[in-house]
């Protein structure tokens, strides 16, 4: 007993010694890990404890996040039983507990796939005095654990200990006094609405040369959860395609319910919509592009085509197939999260992490950079360009480049898409800083870009001084309530030679509800956007509340 107290001594000044401390030895290898109530976690901060699971976001002690949406994620580890063999790690618990007073708030259970080393919110349960809360309070410390289990479920000791990262919740700005709904940060702009009563519009895409005829369309908008719309130039709303997912998409936000219906492009000679959806085979979900067409002059889809078929590529919330862009070449480009799979994004073998190159009959073009047919047609054959963490839109810009937006954890990306690069995503921060042209941080979750071209739609009205330049789309935290400090706002980029500025804002949102910007386009009188949410504080995401926007030119000051 002697010896065993000696151990246990020189263990916890070793672990003091080493900025982790006794009592969090304690809180992982005694006082009932596996017992209820669960056992309070002591603050510590400093390096992990041998052994436990790695915090990668929130990425440091302290860091400042979104109460609405907290990304939760965490490194991979080699597990190993007793007798050294290795062990498969086949779940992971989440658990996020106050400071003030100590009281676990938030919990999942043991999460298998991707939920692995990646949680949201959504994923788990408020309790204790946070029961029936959507989200964390605002300016607030908080610590969040997380634990691995491997296959042997049987046993309690075949957990990790917690691995722990403390962090603080943004403060909740409050909406400008006589500001609008939203804020315009330019001179000689205005916000109009469009259009009302969608139901979490994504994308949107206007029709190539649309002429202004009001019975005619000028402009498709992807619907999440299965549909896509259609506004006319008179600016009534139809529907396009209904029923187009062949599983119930619903889940919470930020989480399970995020997926569905995206990317949405017309291609120019034909009218036809090609749109990027999600299907469910087996309780799976896969990726794949439809094409379709109509015979009433784009009012009605009367046939759809699957154009490109991923069966073995299951993806799922937010890391999924996104936007689609038609390129000068005329080839279709698609846009490929990794699935909440850090290692698909440098695979060659697999279309995940990617933006592919398609020819629009759904074949792989023969001049892609890793095309050889002499070994059949796989995912490699489809590859433009790699290293992609979840890169959720795109833009073609007059002179023929190419450029996305991408989000990342901590951090998020804007790049220009080279044919055959490598955009490195590992799973690591510095994997997002190459090759990029802005890196934003901390994250503002981009997700649309649209250029202002004179030869198109006559420069969406904008001013000679806006020709040539790029906005983005910043939704920010999902379904977070009002202003946000990261978010919720279109920003400006010039170009001076292969630079970019940075950015200028051209509007923020400012309502006390959940509207966001996520899809945008430039228009024939404007740039359009769509608002995820509607303008009210709604415990409803799907709720067919949500508008369509457009930002003009007046030359008012």
């Amino acid at each position: 007993m002697k010896n065993r107290g000696f151990v246990i001594a020189a263990v916890a000044t070793a672990l003091v010694l080493g900025g982790v401390g006794y009592a969090s030895f304690r809180q992982a290898y005694g006082d009932g890990a596996s017992a209820w109530p669960p056992a309070k976690p002591v603050r510590t901060l400093g390096a992990p404890l041998p052994g436990a699971p790695v915090v990668t976001e929130p990425r440091a002690d302290g860091h400042l996040v979104s109460g609405a949406d907290v990304h939760m994620e965490s490194a991979a580890l080699a597990l190993s039983r007793k007798n050294g063999k290795k062990a498969a790690h086949v779940c992971t618990e989440w658990e996020i507990w106050s400071v003030t007073p100590a009281e676990r708030v938030w919990h999942t259970e043991c999460l298998d796939g991707p939920q692995l080393v990646h949680a949201h919110l959504g994923d788990g349960t408020f309790e204790n005095s946070f029961t029936g809360r959507r989200d964390l309070v605002a300016d607030t410390e908080y610590d969040l654990r997380v634990r691995y289990r491997d296959e042997d479920k049987a046993e309690a000791d075949r957990w990790t200990p917690w691995g722990m990262r403390a962090f603080r919740t943004r403060p909740q700005r409050a909406p400008l006094a006589n500001a609008g709904t939203w804020h315009v940060r330019q001179d000689g702009f205005r916000v109009e609405e469009v259009a009302g009563g969608f139901q979490l519009p994504v994308h949107l895409a206007m029709v190539p040369g649309h002429t202004g005829d009001p019975d005619r369309p000028m402009f498709y908008v992807t619907e999440l959860y299965g549909q896509i719309k259609v506004v006319k130039g008179d600016l009534s709303v139809g529907t396009y395609a209904k029923d187009l997912l062949n599983f119930d998409p619903r889940g919470t936000f930020p989480g399970t319910g995020e997926k569905g219906v995206t990317g949405i492009v017309v291609e120019p000679k034909s009218g036809d919509v090609i749109a990027s959806i999600l299907y469910d085979k087996g309780g799976v979900h896969y990726p794949k592009v439809v094409r379709f067409s109509s015979r009433d002059g784009g009012l009605t889809a009367a046939k759809q085509t699957t154009v490109l078929d991923m069966p073995d590529e299951p993806q799922s919330a937010a890391h999924q197939i996104s936007q689609l862009t038609i390129g000068p070449d005329g080839k279709l480009y698609v846009h490929m999260g990794d699935g909440m799979v850090v290692t698909t994004a440098k695979d060659l073998d697999s279309f995940r992490g990617k933006i592919l190159r398609v020819n629009l009959d759904g074949t792989a073009p023969d001049d892609n950079p890793f095309h050889d047919a002499a070994d059949g047609i796989t995912a490699k054959d489809y590859v433009y360009a790699s290293g992609f963490r979840n890169p959720f839109g795109g833009a073609w810009r007059a002179d023929g480049s190419y450029y996305q937006v991408e989000n990342g954890t901590a951090i998020d990306r804007l790049s220009r898409v080279d044919k055959g690069v490598d955009y490195g995503w590992d799973g690591t921060r510095d994997s997002m800083l190459k090759p990029k042209l802005y890196i934003w941080e901390p994250s503002t979750a981009p997700t649309s870009i649209a250029f202002i071209d004179p030869d198109v739609h006559h420069g969406s009205g904008f001013p000679k001084s806006k020709h040539g330049h790029m906005f983005v789309a910043e939704s920010g935290p999902t379904f977070a309530t009002g202003p946000q400090d990261n978010g919720k706002r279109i920003v400006e980029f010039t170009f001076d030679g292969g630079k970019v500025g940075k950015p200028r804002k051209l509007l923020e949102y400012n309502g006390t509800g959940k509207a966001s910007v996520v899809g945008l386009a430039a228009g024939p009188d404007g740039l359009y956007f769509t608002a995820l949410y509607p303008d009210a504080d709604t415990t409803a995401p799907d709720a067919p509340g949500a508008k369509i926007y457009r930002v003009r030119y007046t030359g008012d000051s």
